[in-house]
């Protein structure tokens, strides 16, 4: 033998799915004797592979990942790369996980990052603790619970609201029940209940 060559069924994998392996020895005489993927020693730079009956194996992933498989064979070695496709499904679970526990079963649009929550309306979320809603701009997020959450912007600072009580907000720093008029909209407008006044905000 000369050498070893090796080569996958198919380099690109969705996660969770599998491909065939082939190996053969490159002979003096440029010919190629095919060996048992099972009799062939296989190993990986990362963790996100395993080996099955002389198939390959990808493993469920949030994001595509690209993974050196190296094989070696009566004393010679060879390596290719196979590239694991991101789950989509998982990805769109992680998404929601960054979001408020109230928000995560909004329905998930067609625009990537886009959602739309049955009381809290159309948003972006940025997965970095921060979302933007279609009517109110910038919001910073917090976990919540199943029916409300706390926000924050640079207009109110810290707001609660939550399901069967949005529009209406409870701001934290001066103890005020605001209801955001969406009639208003672009402009950003609020009732305080307290002093029963209208407040105006500019976006920020």
């Amino acid at each position: 033998p000369n050498g070893l060559v090796v080569a996958p069924e198919r380099n690109r994998l969705r996660s969770g799915t599998t491909t065939g392996l082939n190996a053969s020895l490159l002979l003096d005489d440029d010919t190629y004797t095919v060996l048992d993927p099972t009799e062939v020693s296989w190993s990986f730079d990362k963790p996100n592979l395993s080996i099955e009956g002389g198939k390959l194996i990808a493993d469920i992933l949030p994001e595509r990942t690209d993974v050196r498989v190296e094989a070696t064979a009566e004393g010679f070695t060879a390596s290719f790369t196979i590239f694991i496709l991101a789950d989509k499904d998982l990805v769109a679970e992680l998404e929601k996980s960054t979001l408020p526990v109230s928000l995560r079963d909004a329905i998930v649009l067609e625009a990537k990052g886009w959602s739309q929550s049955d009381w809290f309306g159309v948003f972006y979320n940025a997965q970095n603790g921060w979302l933007y809603h279609i009517d109110m701009g910038w919001l910073h997020i917090t976990e919540g619970t199943s029916e409300s959450a706390w926000f924050w912007n640079d207009n109110n600072q810290w707001v609660w609201t939550g399901r069967n009580i949005y529009p209406h907000l409870y701001r934290n720093r001066d103890a005020a029940w605001l209801y955001f008029f969406k009639q208003a909209l672009p402009n950003k407008v609020f009732y305080n209940y307290n002093t029963e006044k209208l407040e105006h905000f500019s976006d920020k």
